[in-house]
């Protein structure tokens, strides 16, 4: 039996915010060794950069495999945007995204994050 594959696309602003939140994500922990004085302050610095590289691919791909395939637990808001739930890390987003069955396409329109 075919899968029932739909292709995914991420609006604008939601790559905007995906990027918002990686870059405040950094921002946090990059402040905290701000003037530590630490020998290692550079090595620390790096691996959050890495860290939060590695996080925004999850992300992408988290999204890319929840909303490629069909989606048992899914809510219809009162404007008729879907929405589901999606768990990176320590996170959970929640995506909001129009569907067109007959073109086989998912369009994320919304993301928010909070953490577990």
């Amino acid at each position: 039996m075919k899968k029932c594959m739909y292709k995914v696309i991420k609006s604008k602003e939601v790559l905007i915010q995906i990027d918002t939140f990686i870059s405040s994500y950094l921002e946090k922990f990059l402040f905290l060794y701000e003037d530590s004085g630490l020998e290692d302050q550079d090595l620390i610095e790096e691996n959050y950069i890495k860290i939060s590289i590695a996080l925004k691919q999850e992300i992408l791909q988290s999204l890319e495999d929840k909303l490629i395939n069909t989606i048992l637990w899914k809510k219809i808001s009162e404007n008729n945007q879907l929405s589901v739930i999606v768990s990176v890390w320590n996170y959970r987003l929640f995506v909001d995204f129009s569907e067109n069955e007959s073109q086989k396409l998912r369009i994320i329109e919304n993301i928010e994050f909070y953490k577990k």
